[in-house]
């Protein structure tokens, strides 16, 4: 199966686009477009699609976070198998951005097969390139990680 990230319901709105650009620039990290070569993809439209580096053995599934055009696949595009590789820090970070975006919205939520122990790097990339997380979202994000939180799961 494989370490993996689960996301229904979040999009990629303006807001988390421009903090995924932030969080790519500070991450030191090879992000590359969703087959794990040239760009990635943060377009209103088309949503954020990106992998890592696949000529450096950093790639895994792409993530894909929806935009405003529907998807062929939708189901495709509410998990992402990271398999814990370099680029799962940017994915985590990129989520907590939406999440939080969408934090008072019943549409969306964020799950892992990890526990919220396993995003730290995340957390710490979204707080550096974004801004600190409060008590509160940290508390609600643990929760909804680590699938705890009553009332979220879908």
């Amino acid at each position: 199966m494989g370490y993996t990230h689960y996301f229904p319901g979040l999009t990629a709105t303006p807001e988390v686009i421009d903090d995924a650009r932030k969080i790519i620039e500070s991450s030191g990290v090879t992000i590359c477009g969703p087959k794990g070569q040239g760009l990635p993809i943060l377009d209103e439209e088309e949503g954020i699609r990106l992998n890592g580096f696949r000529m450096a053995g950093e790639a895994s599934d792409a993530f894909h976070l929806r935009g405003r055009k529907e998807p062929h696949y939708p189901e495709m595009w509410t998990f992402c198998k990271t398999d814990q590789r370099p680029y799962d820090m940017v994915v985590t970070a990129i989520l907590i951005a939406a999440a939080v975006r969408a934090m008072d919205l019943p549409t969306g939520s964020v799950r892992s097969d990890g526990r919220w122990d396993n995003w730290t790097a995340g957390v710490a990339l979204f707080e550096k390139a974004v801004r600190p997380l409060t008590l509160d979202e940290q508390i609600a994000l643990e929760l909804d990680v680590e699938n705890m939180r009553p009332g979220r799961q879908e």
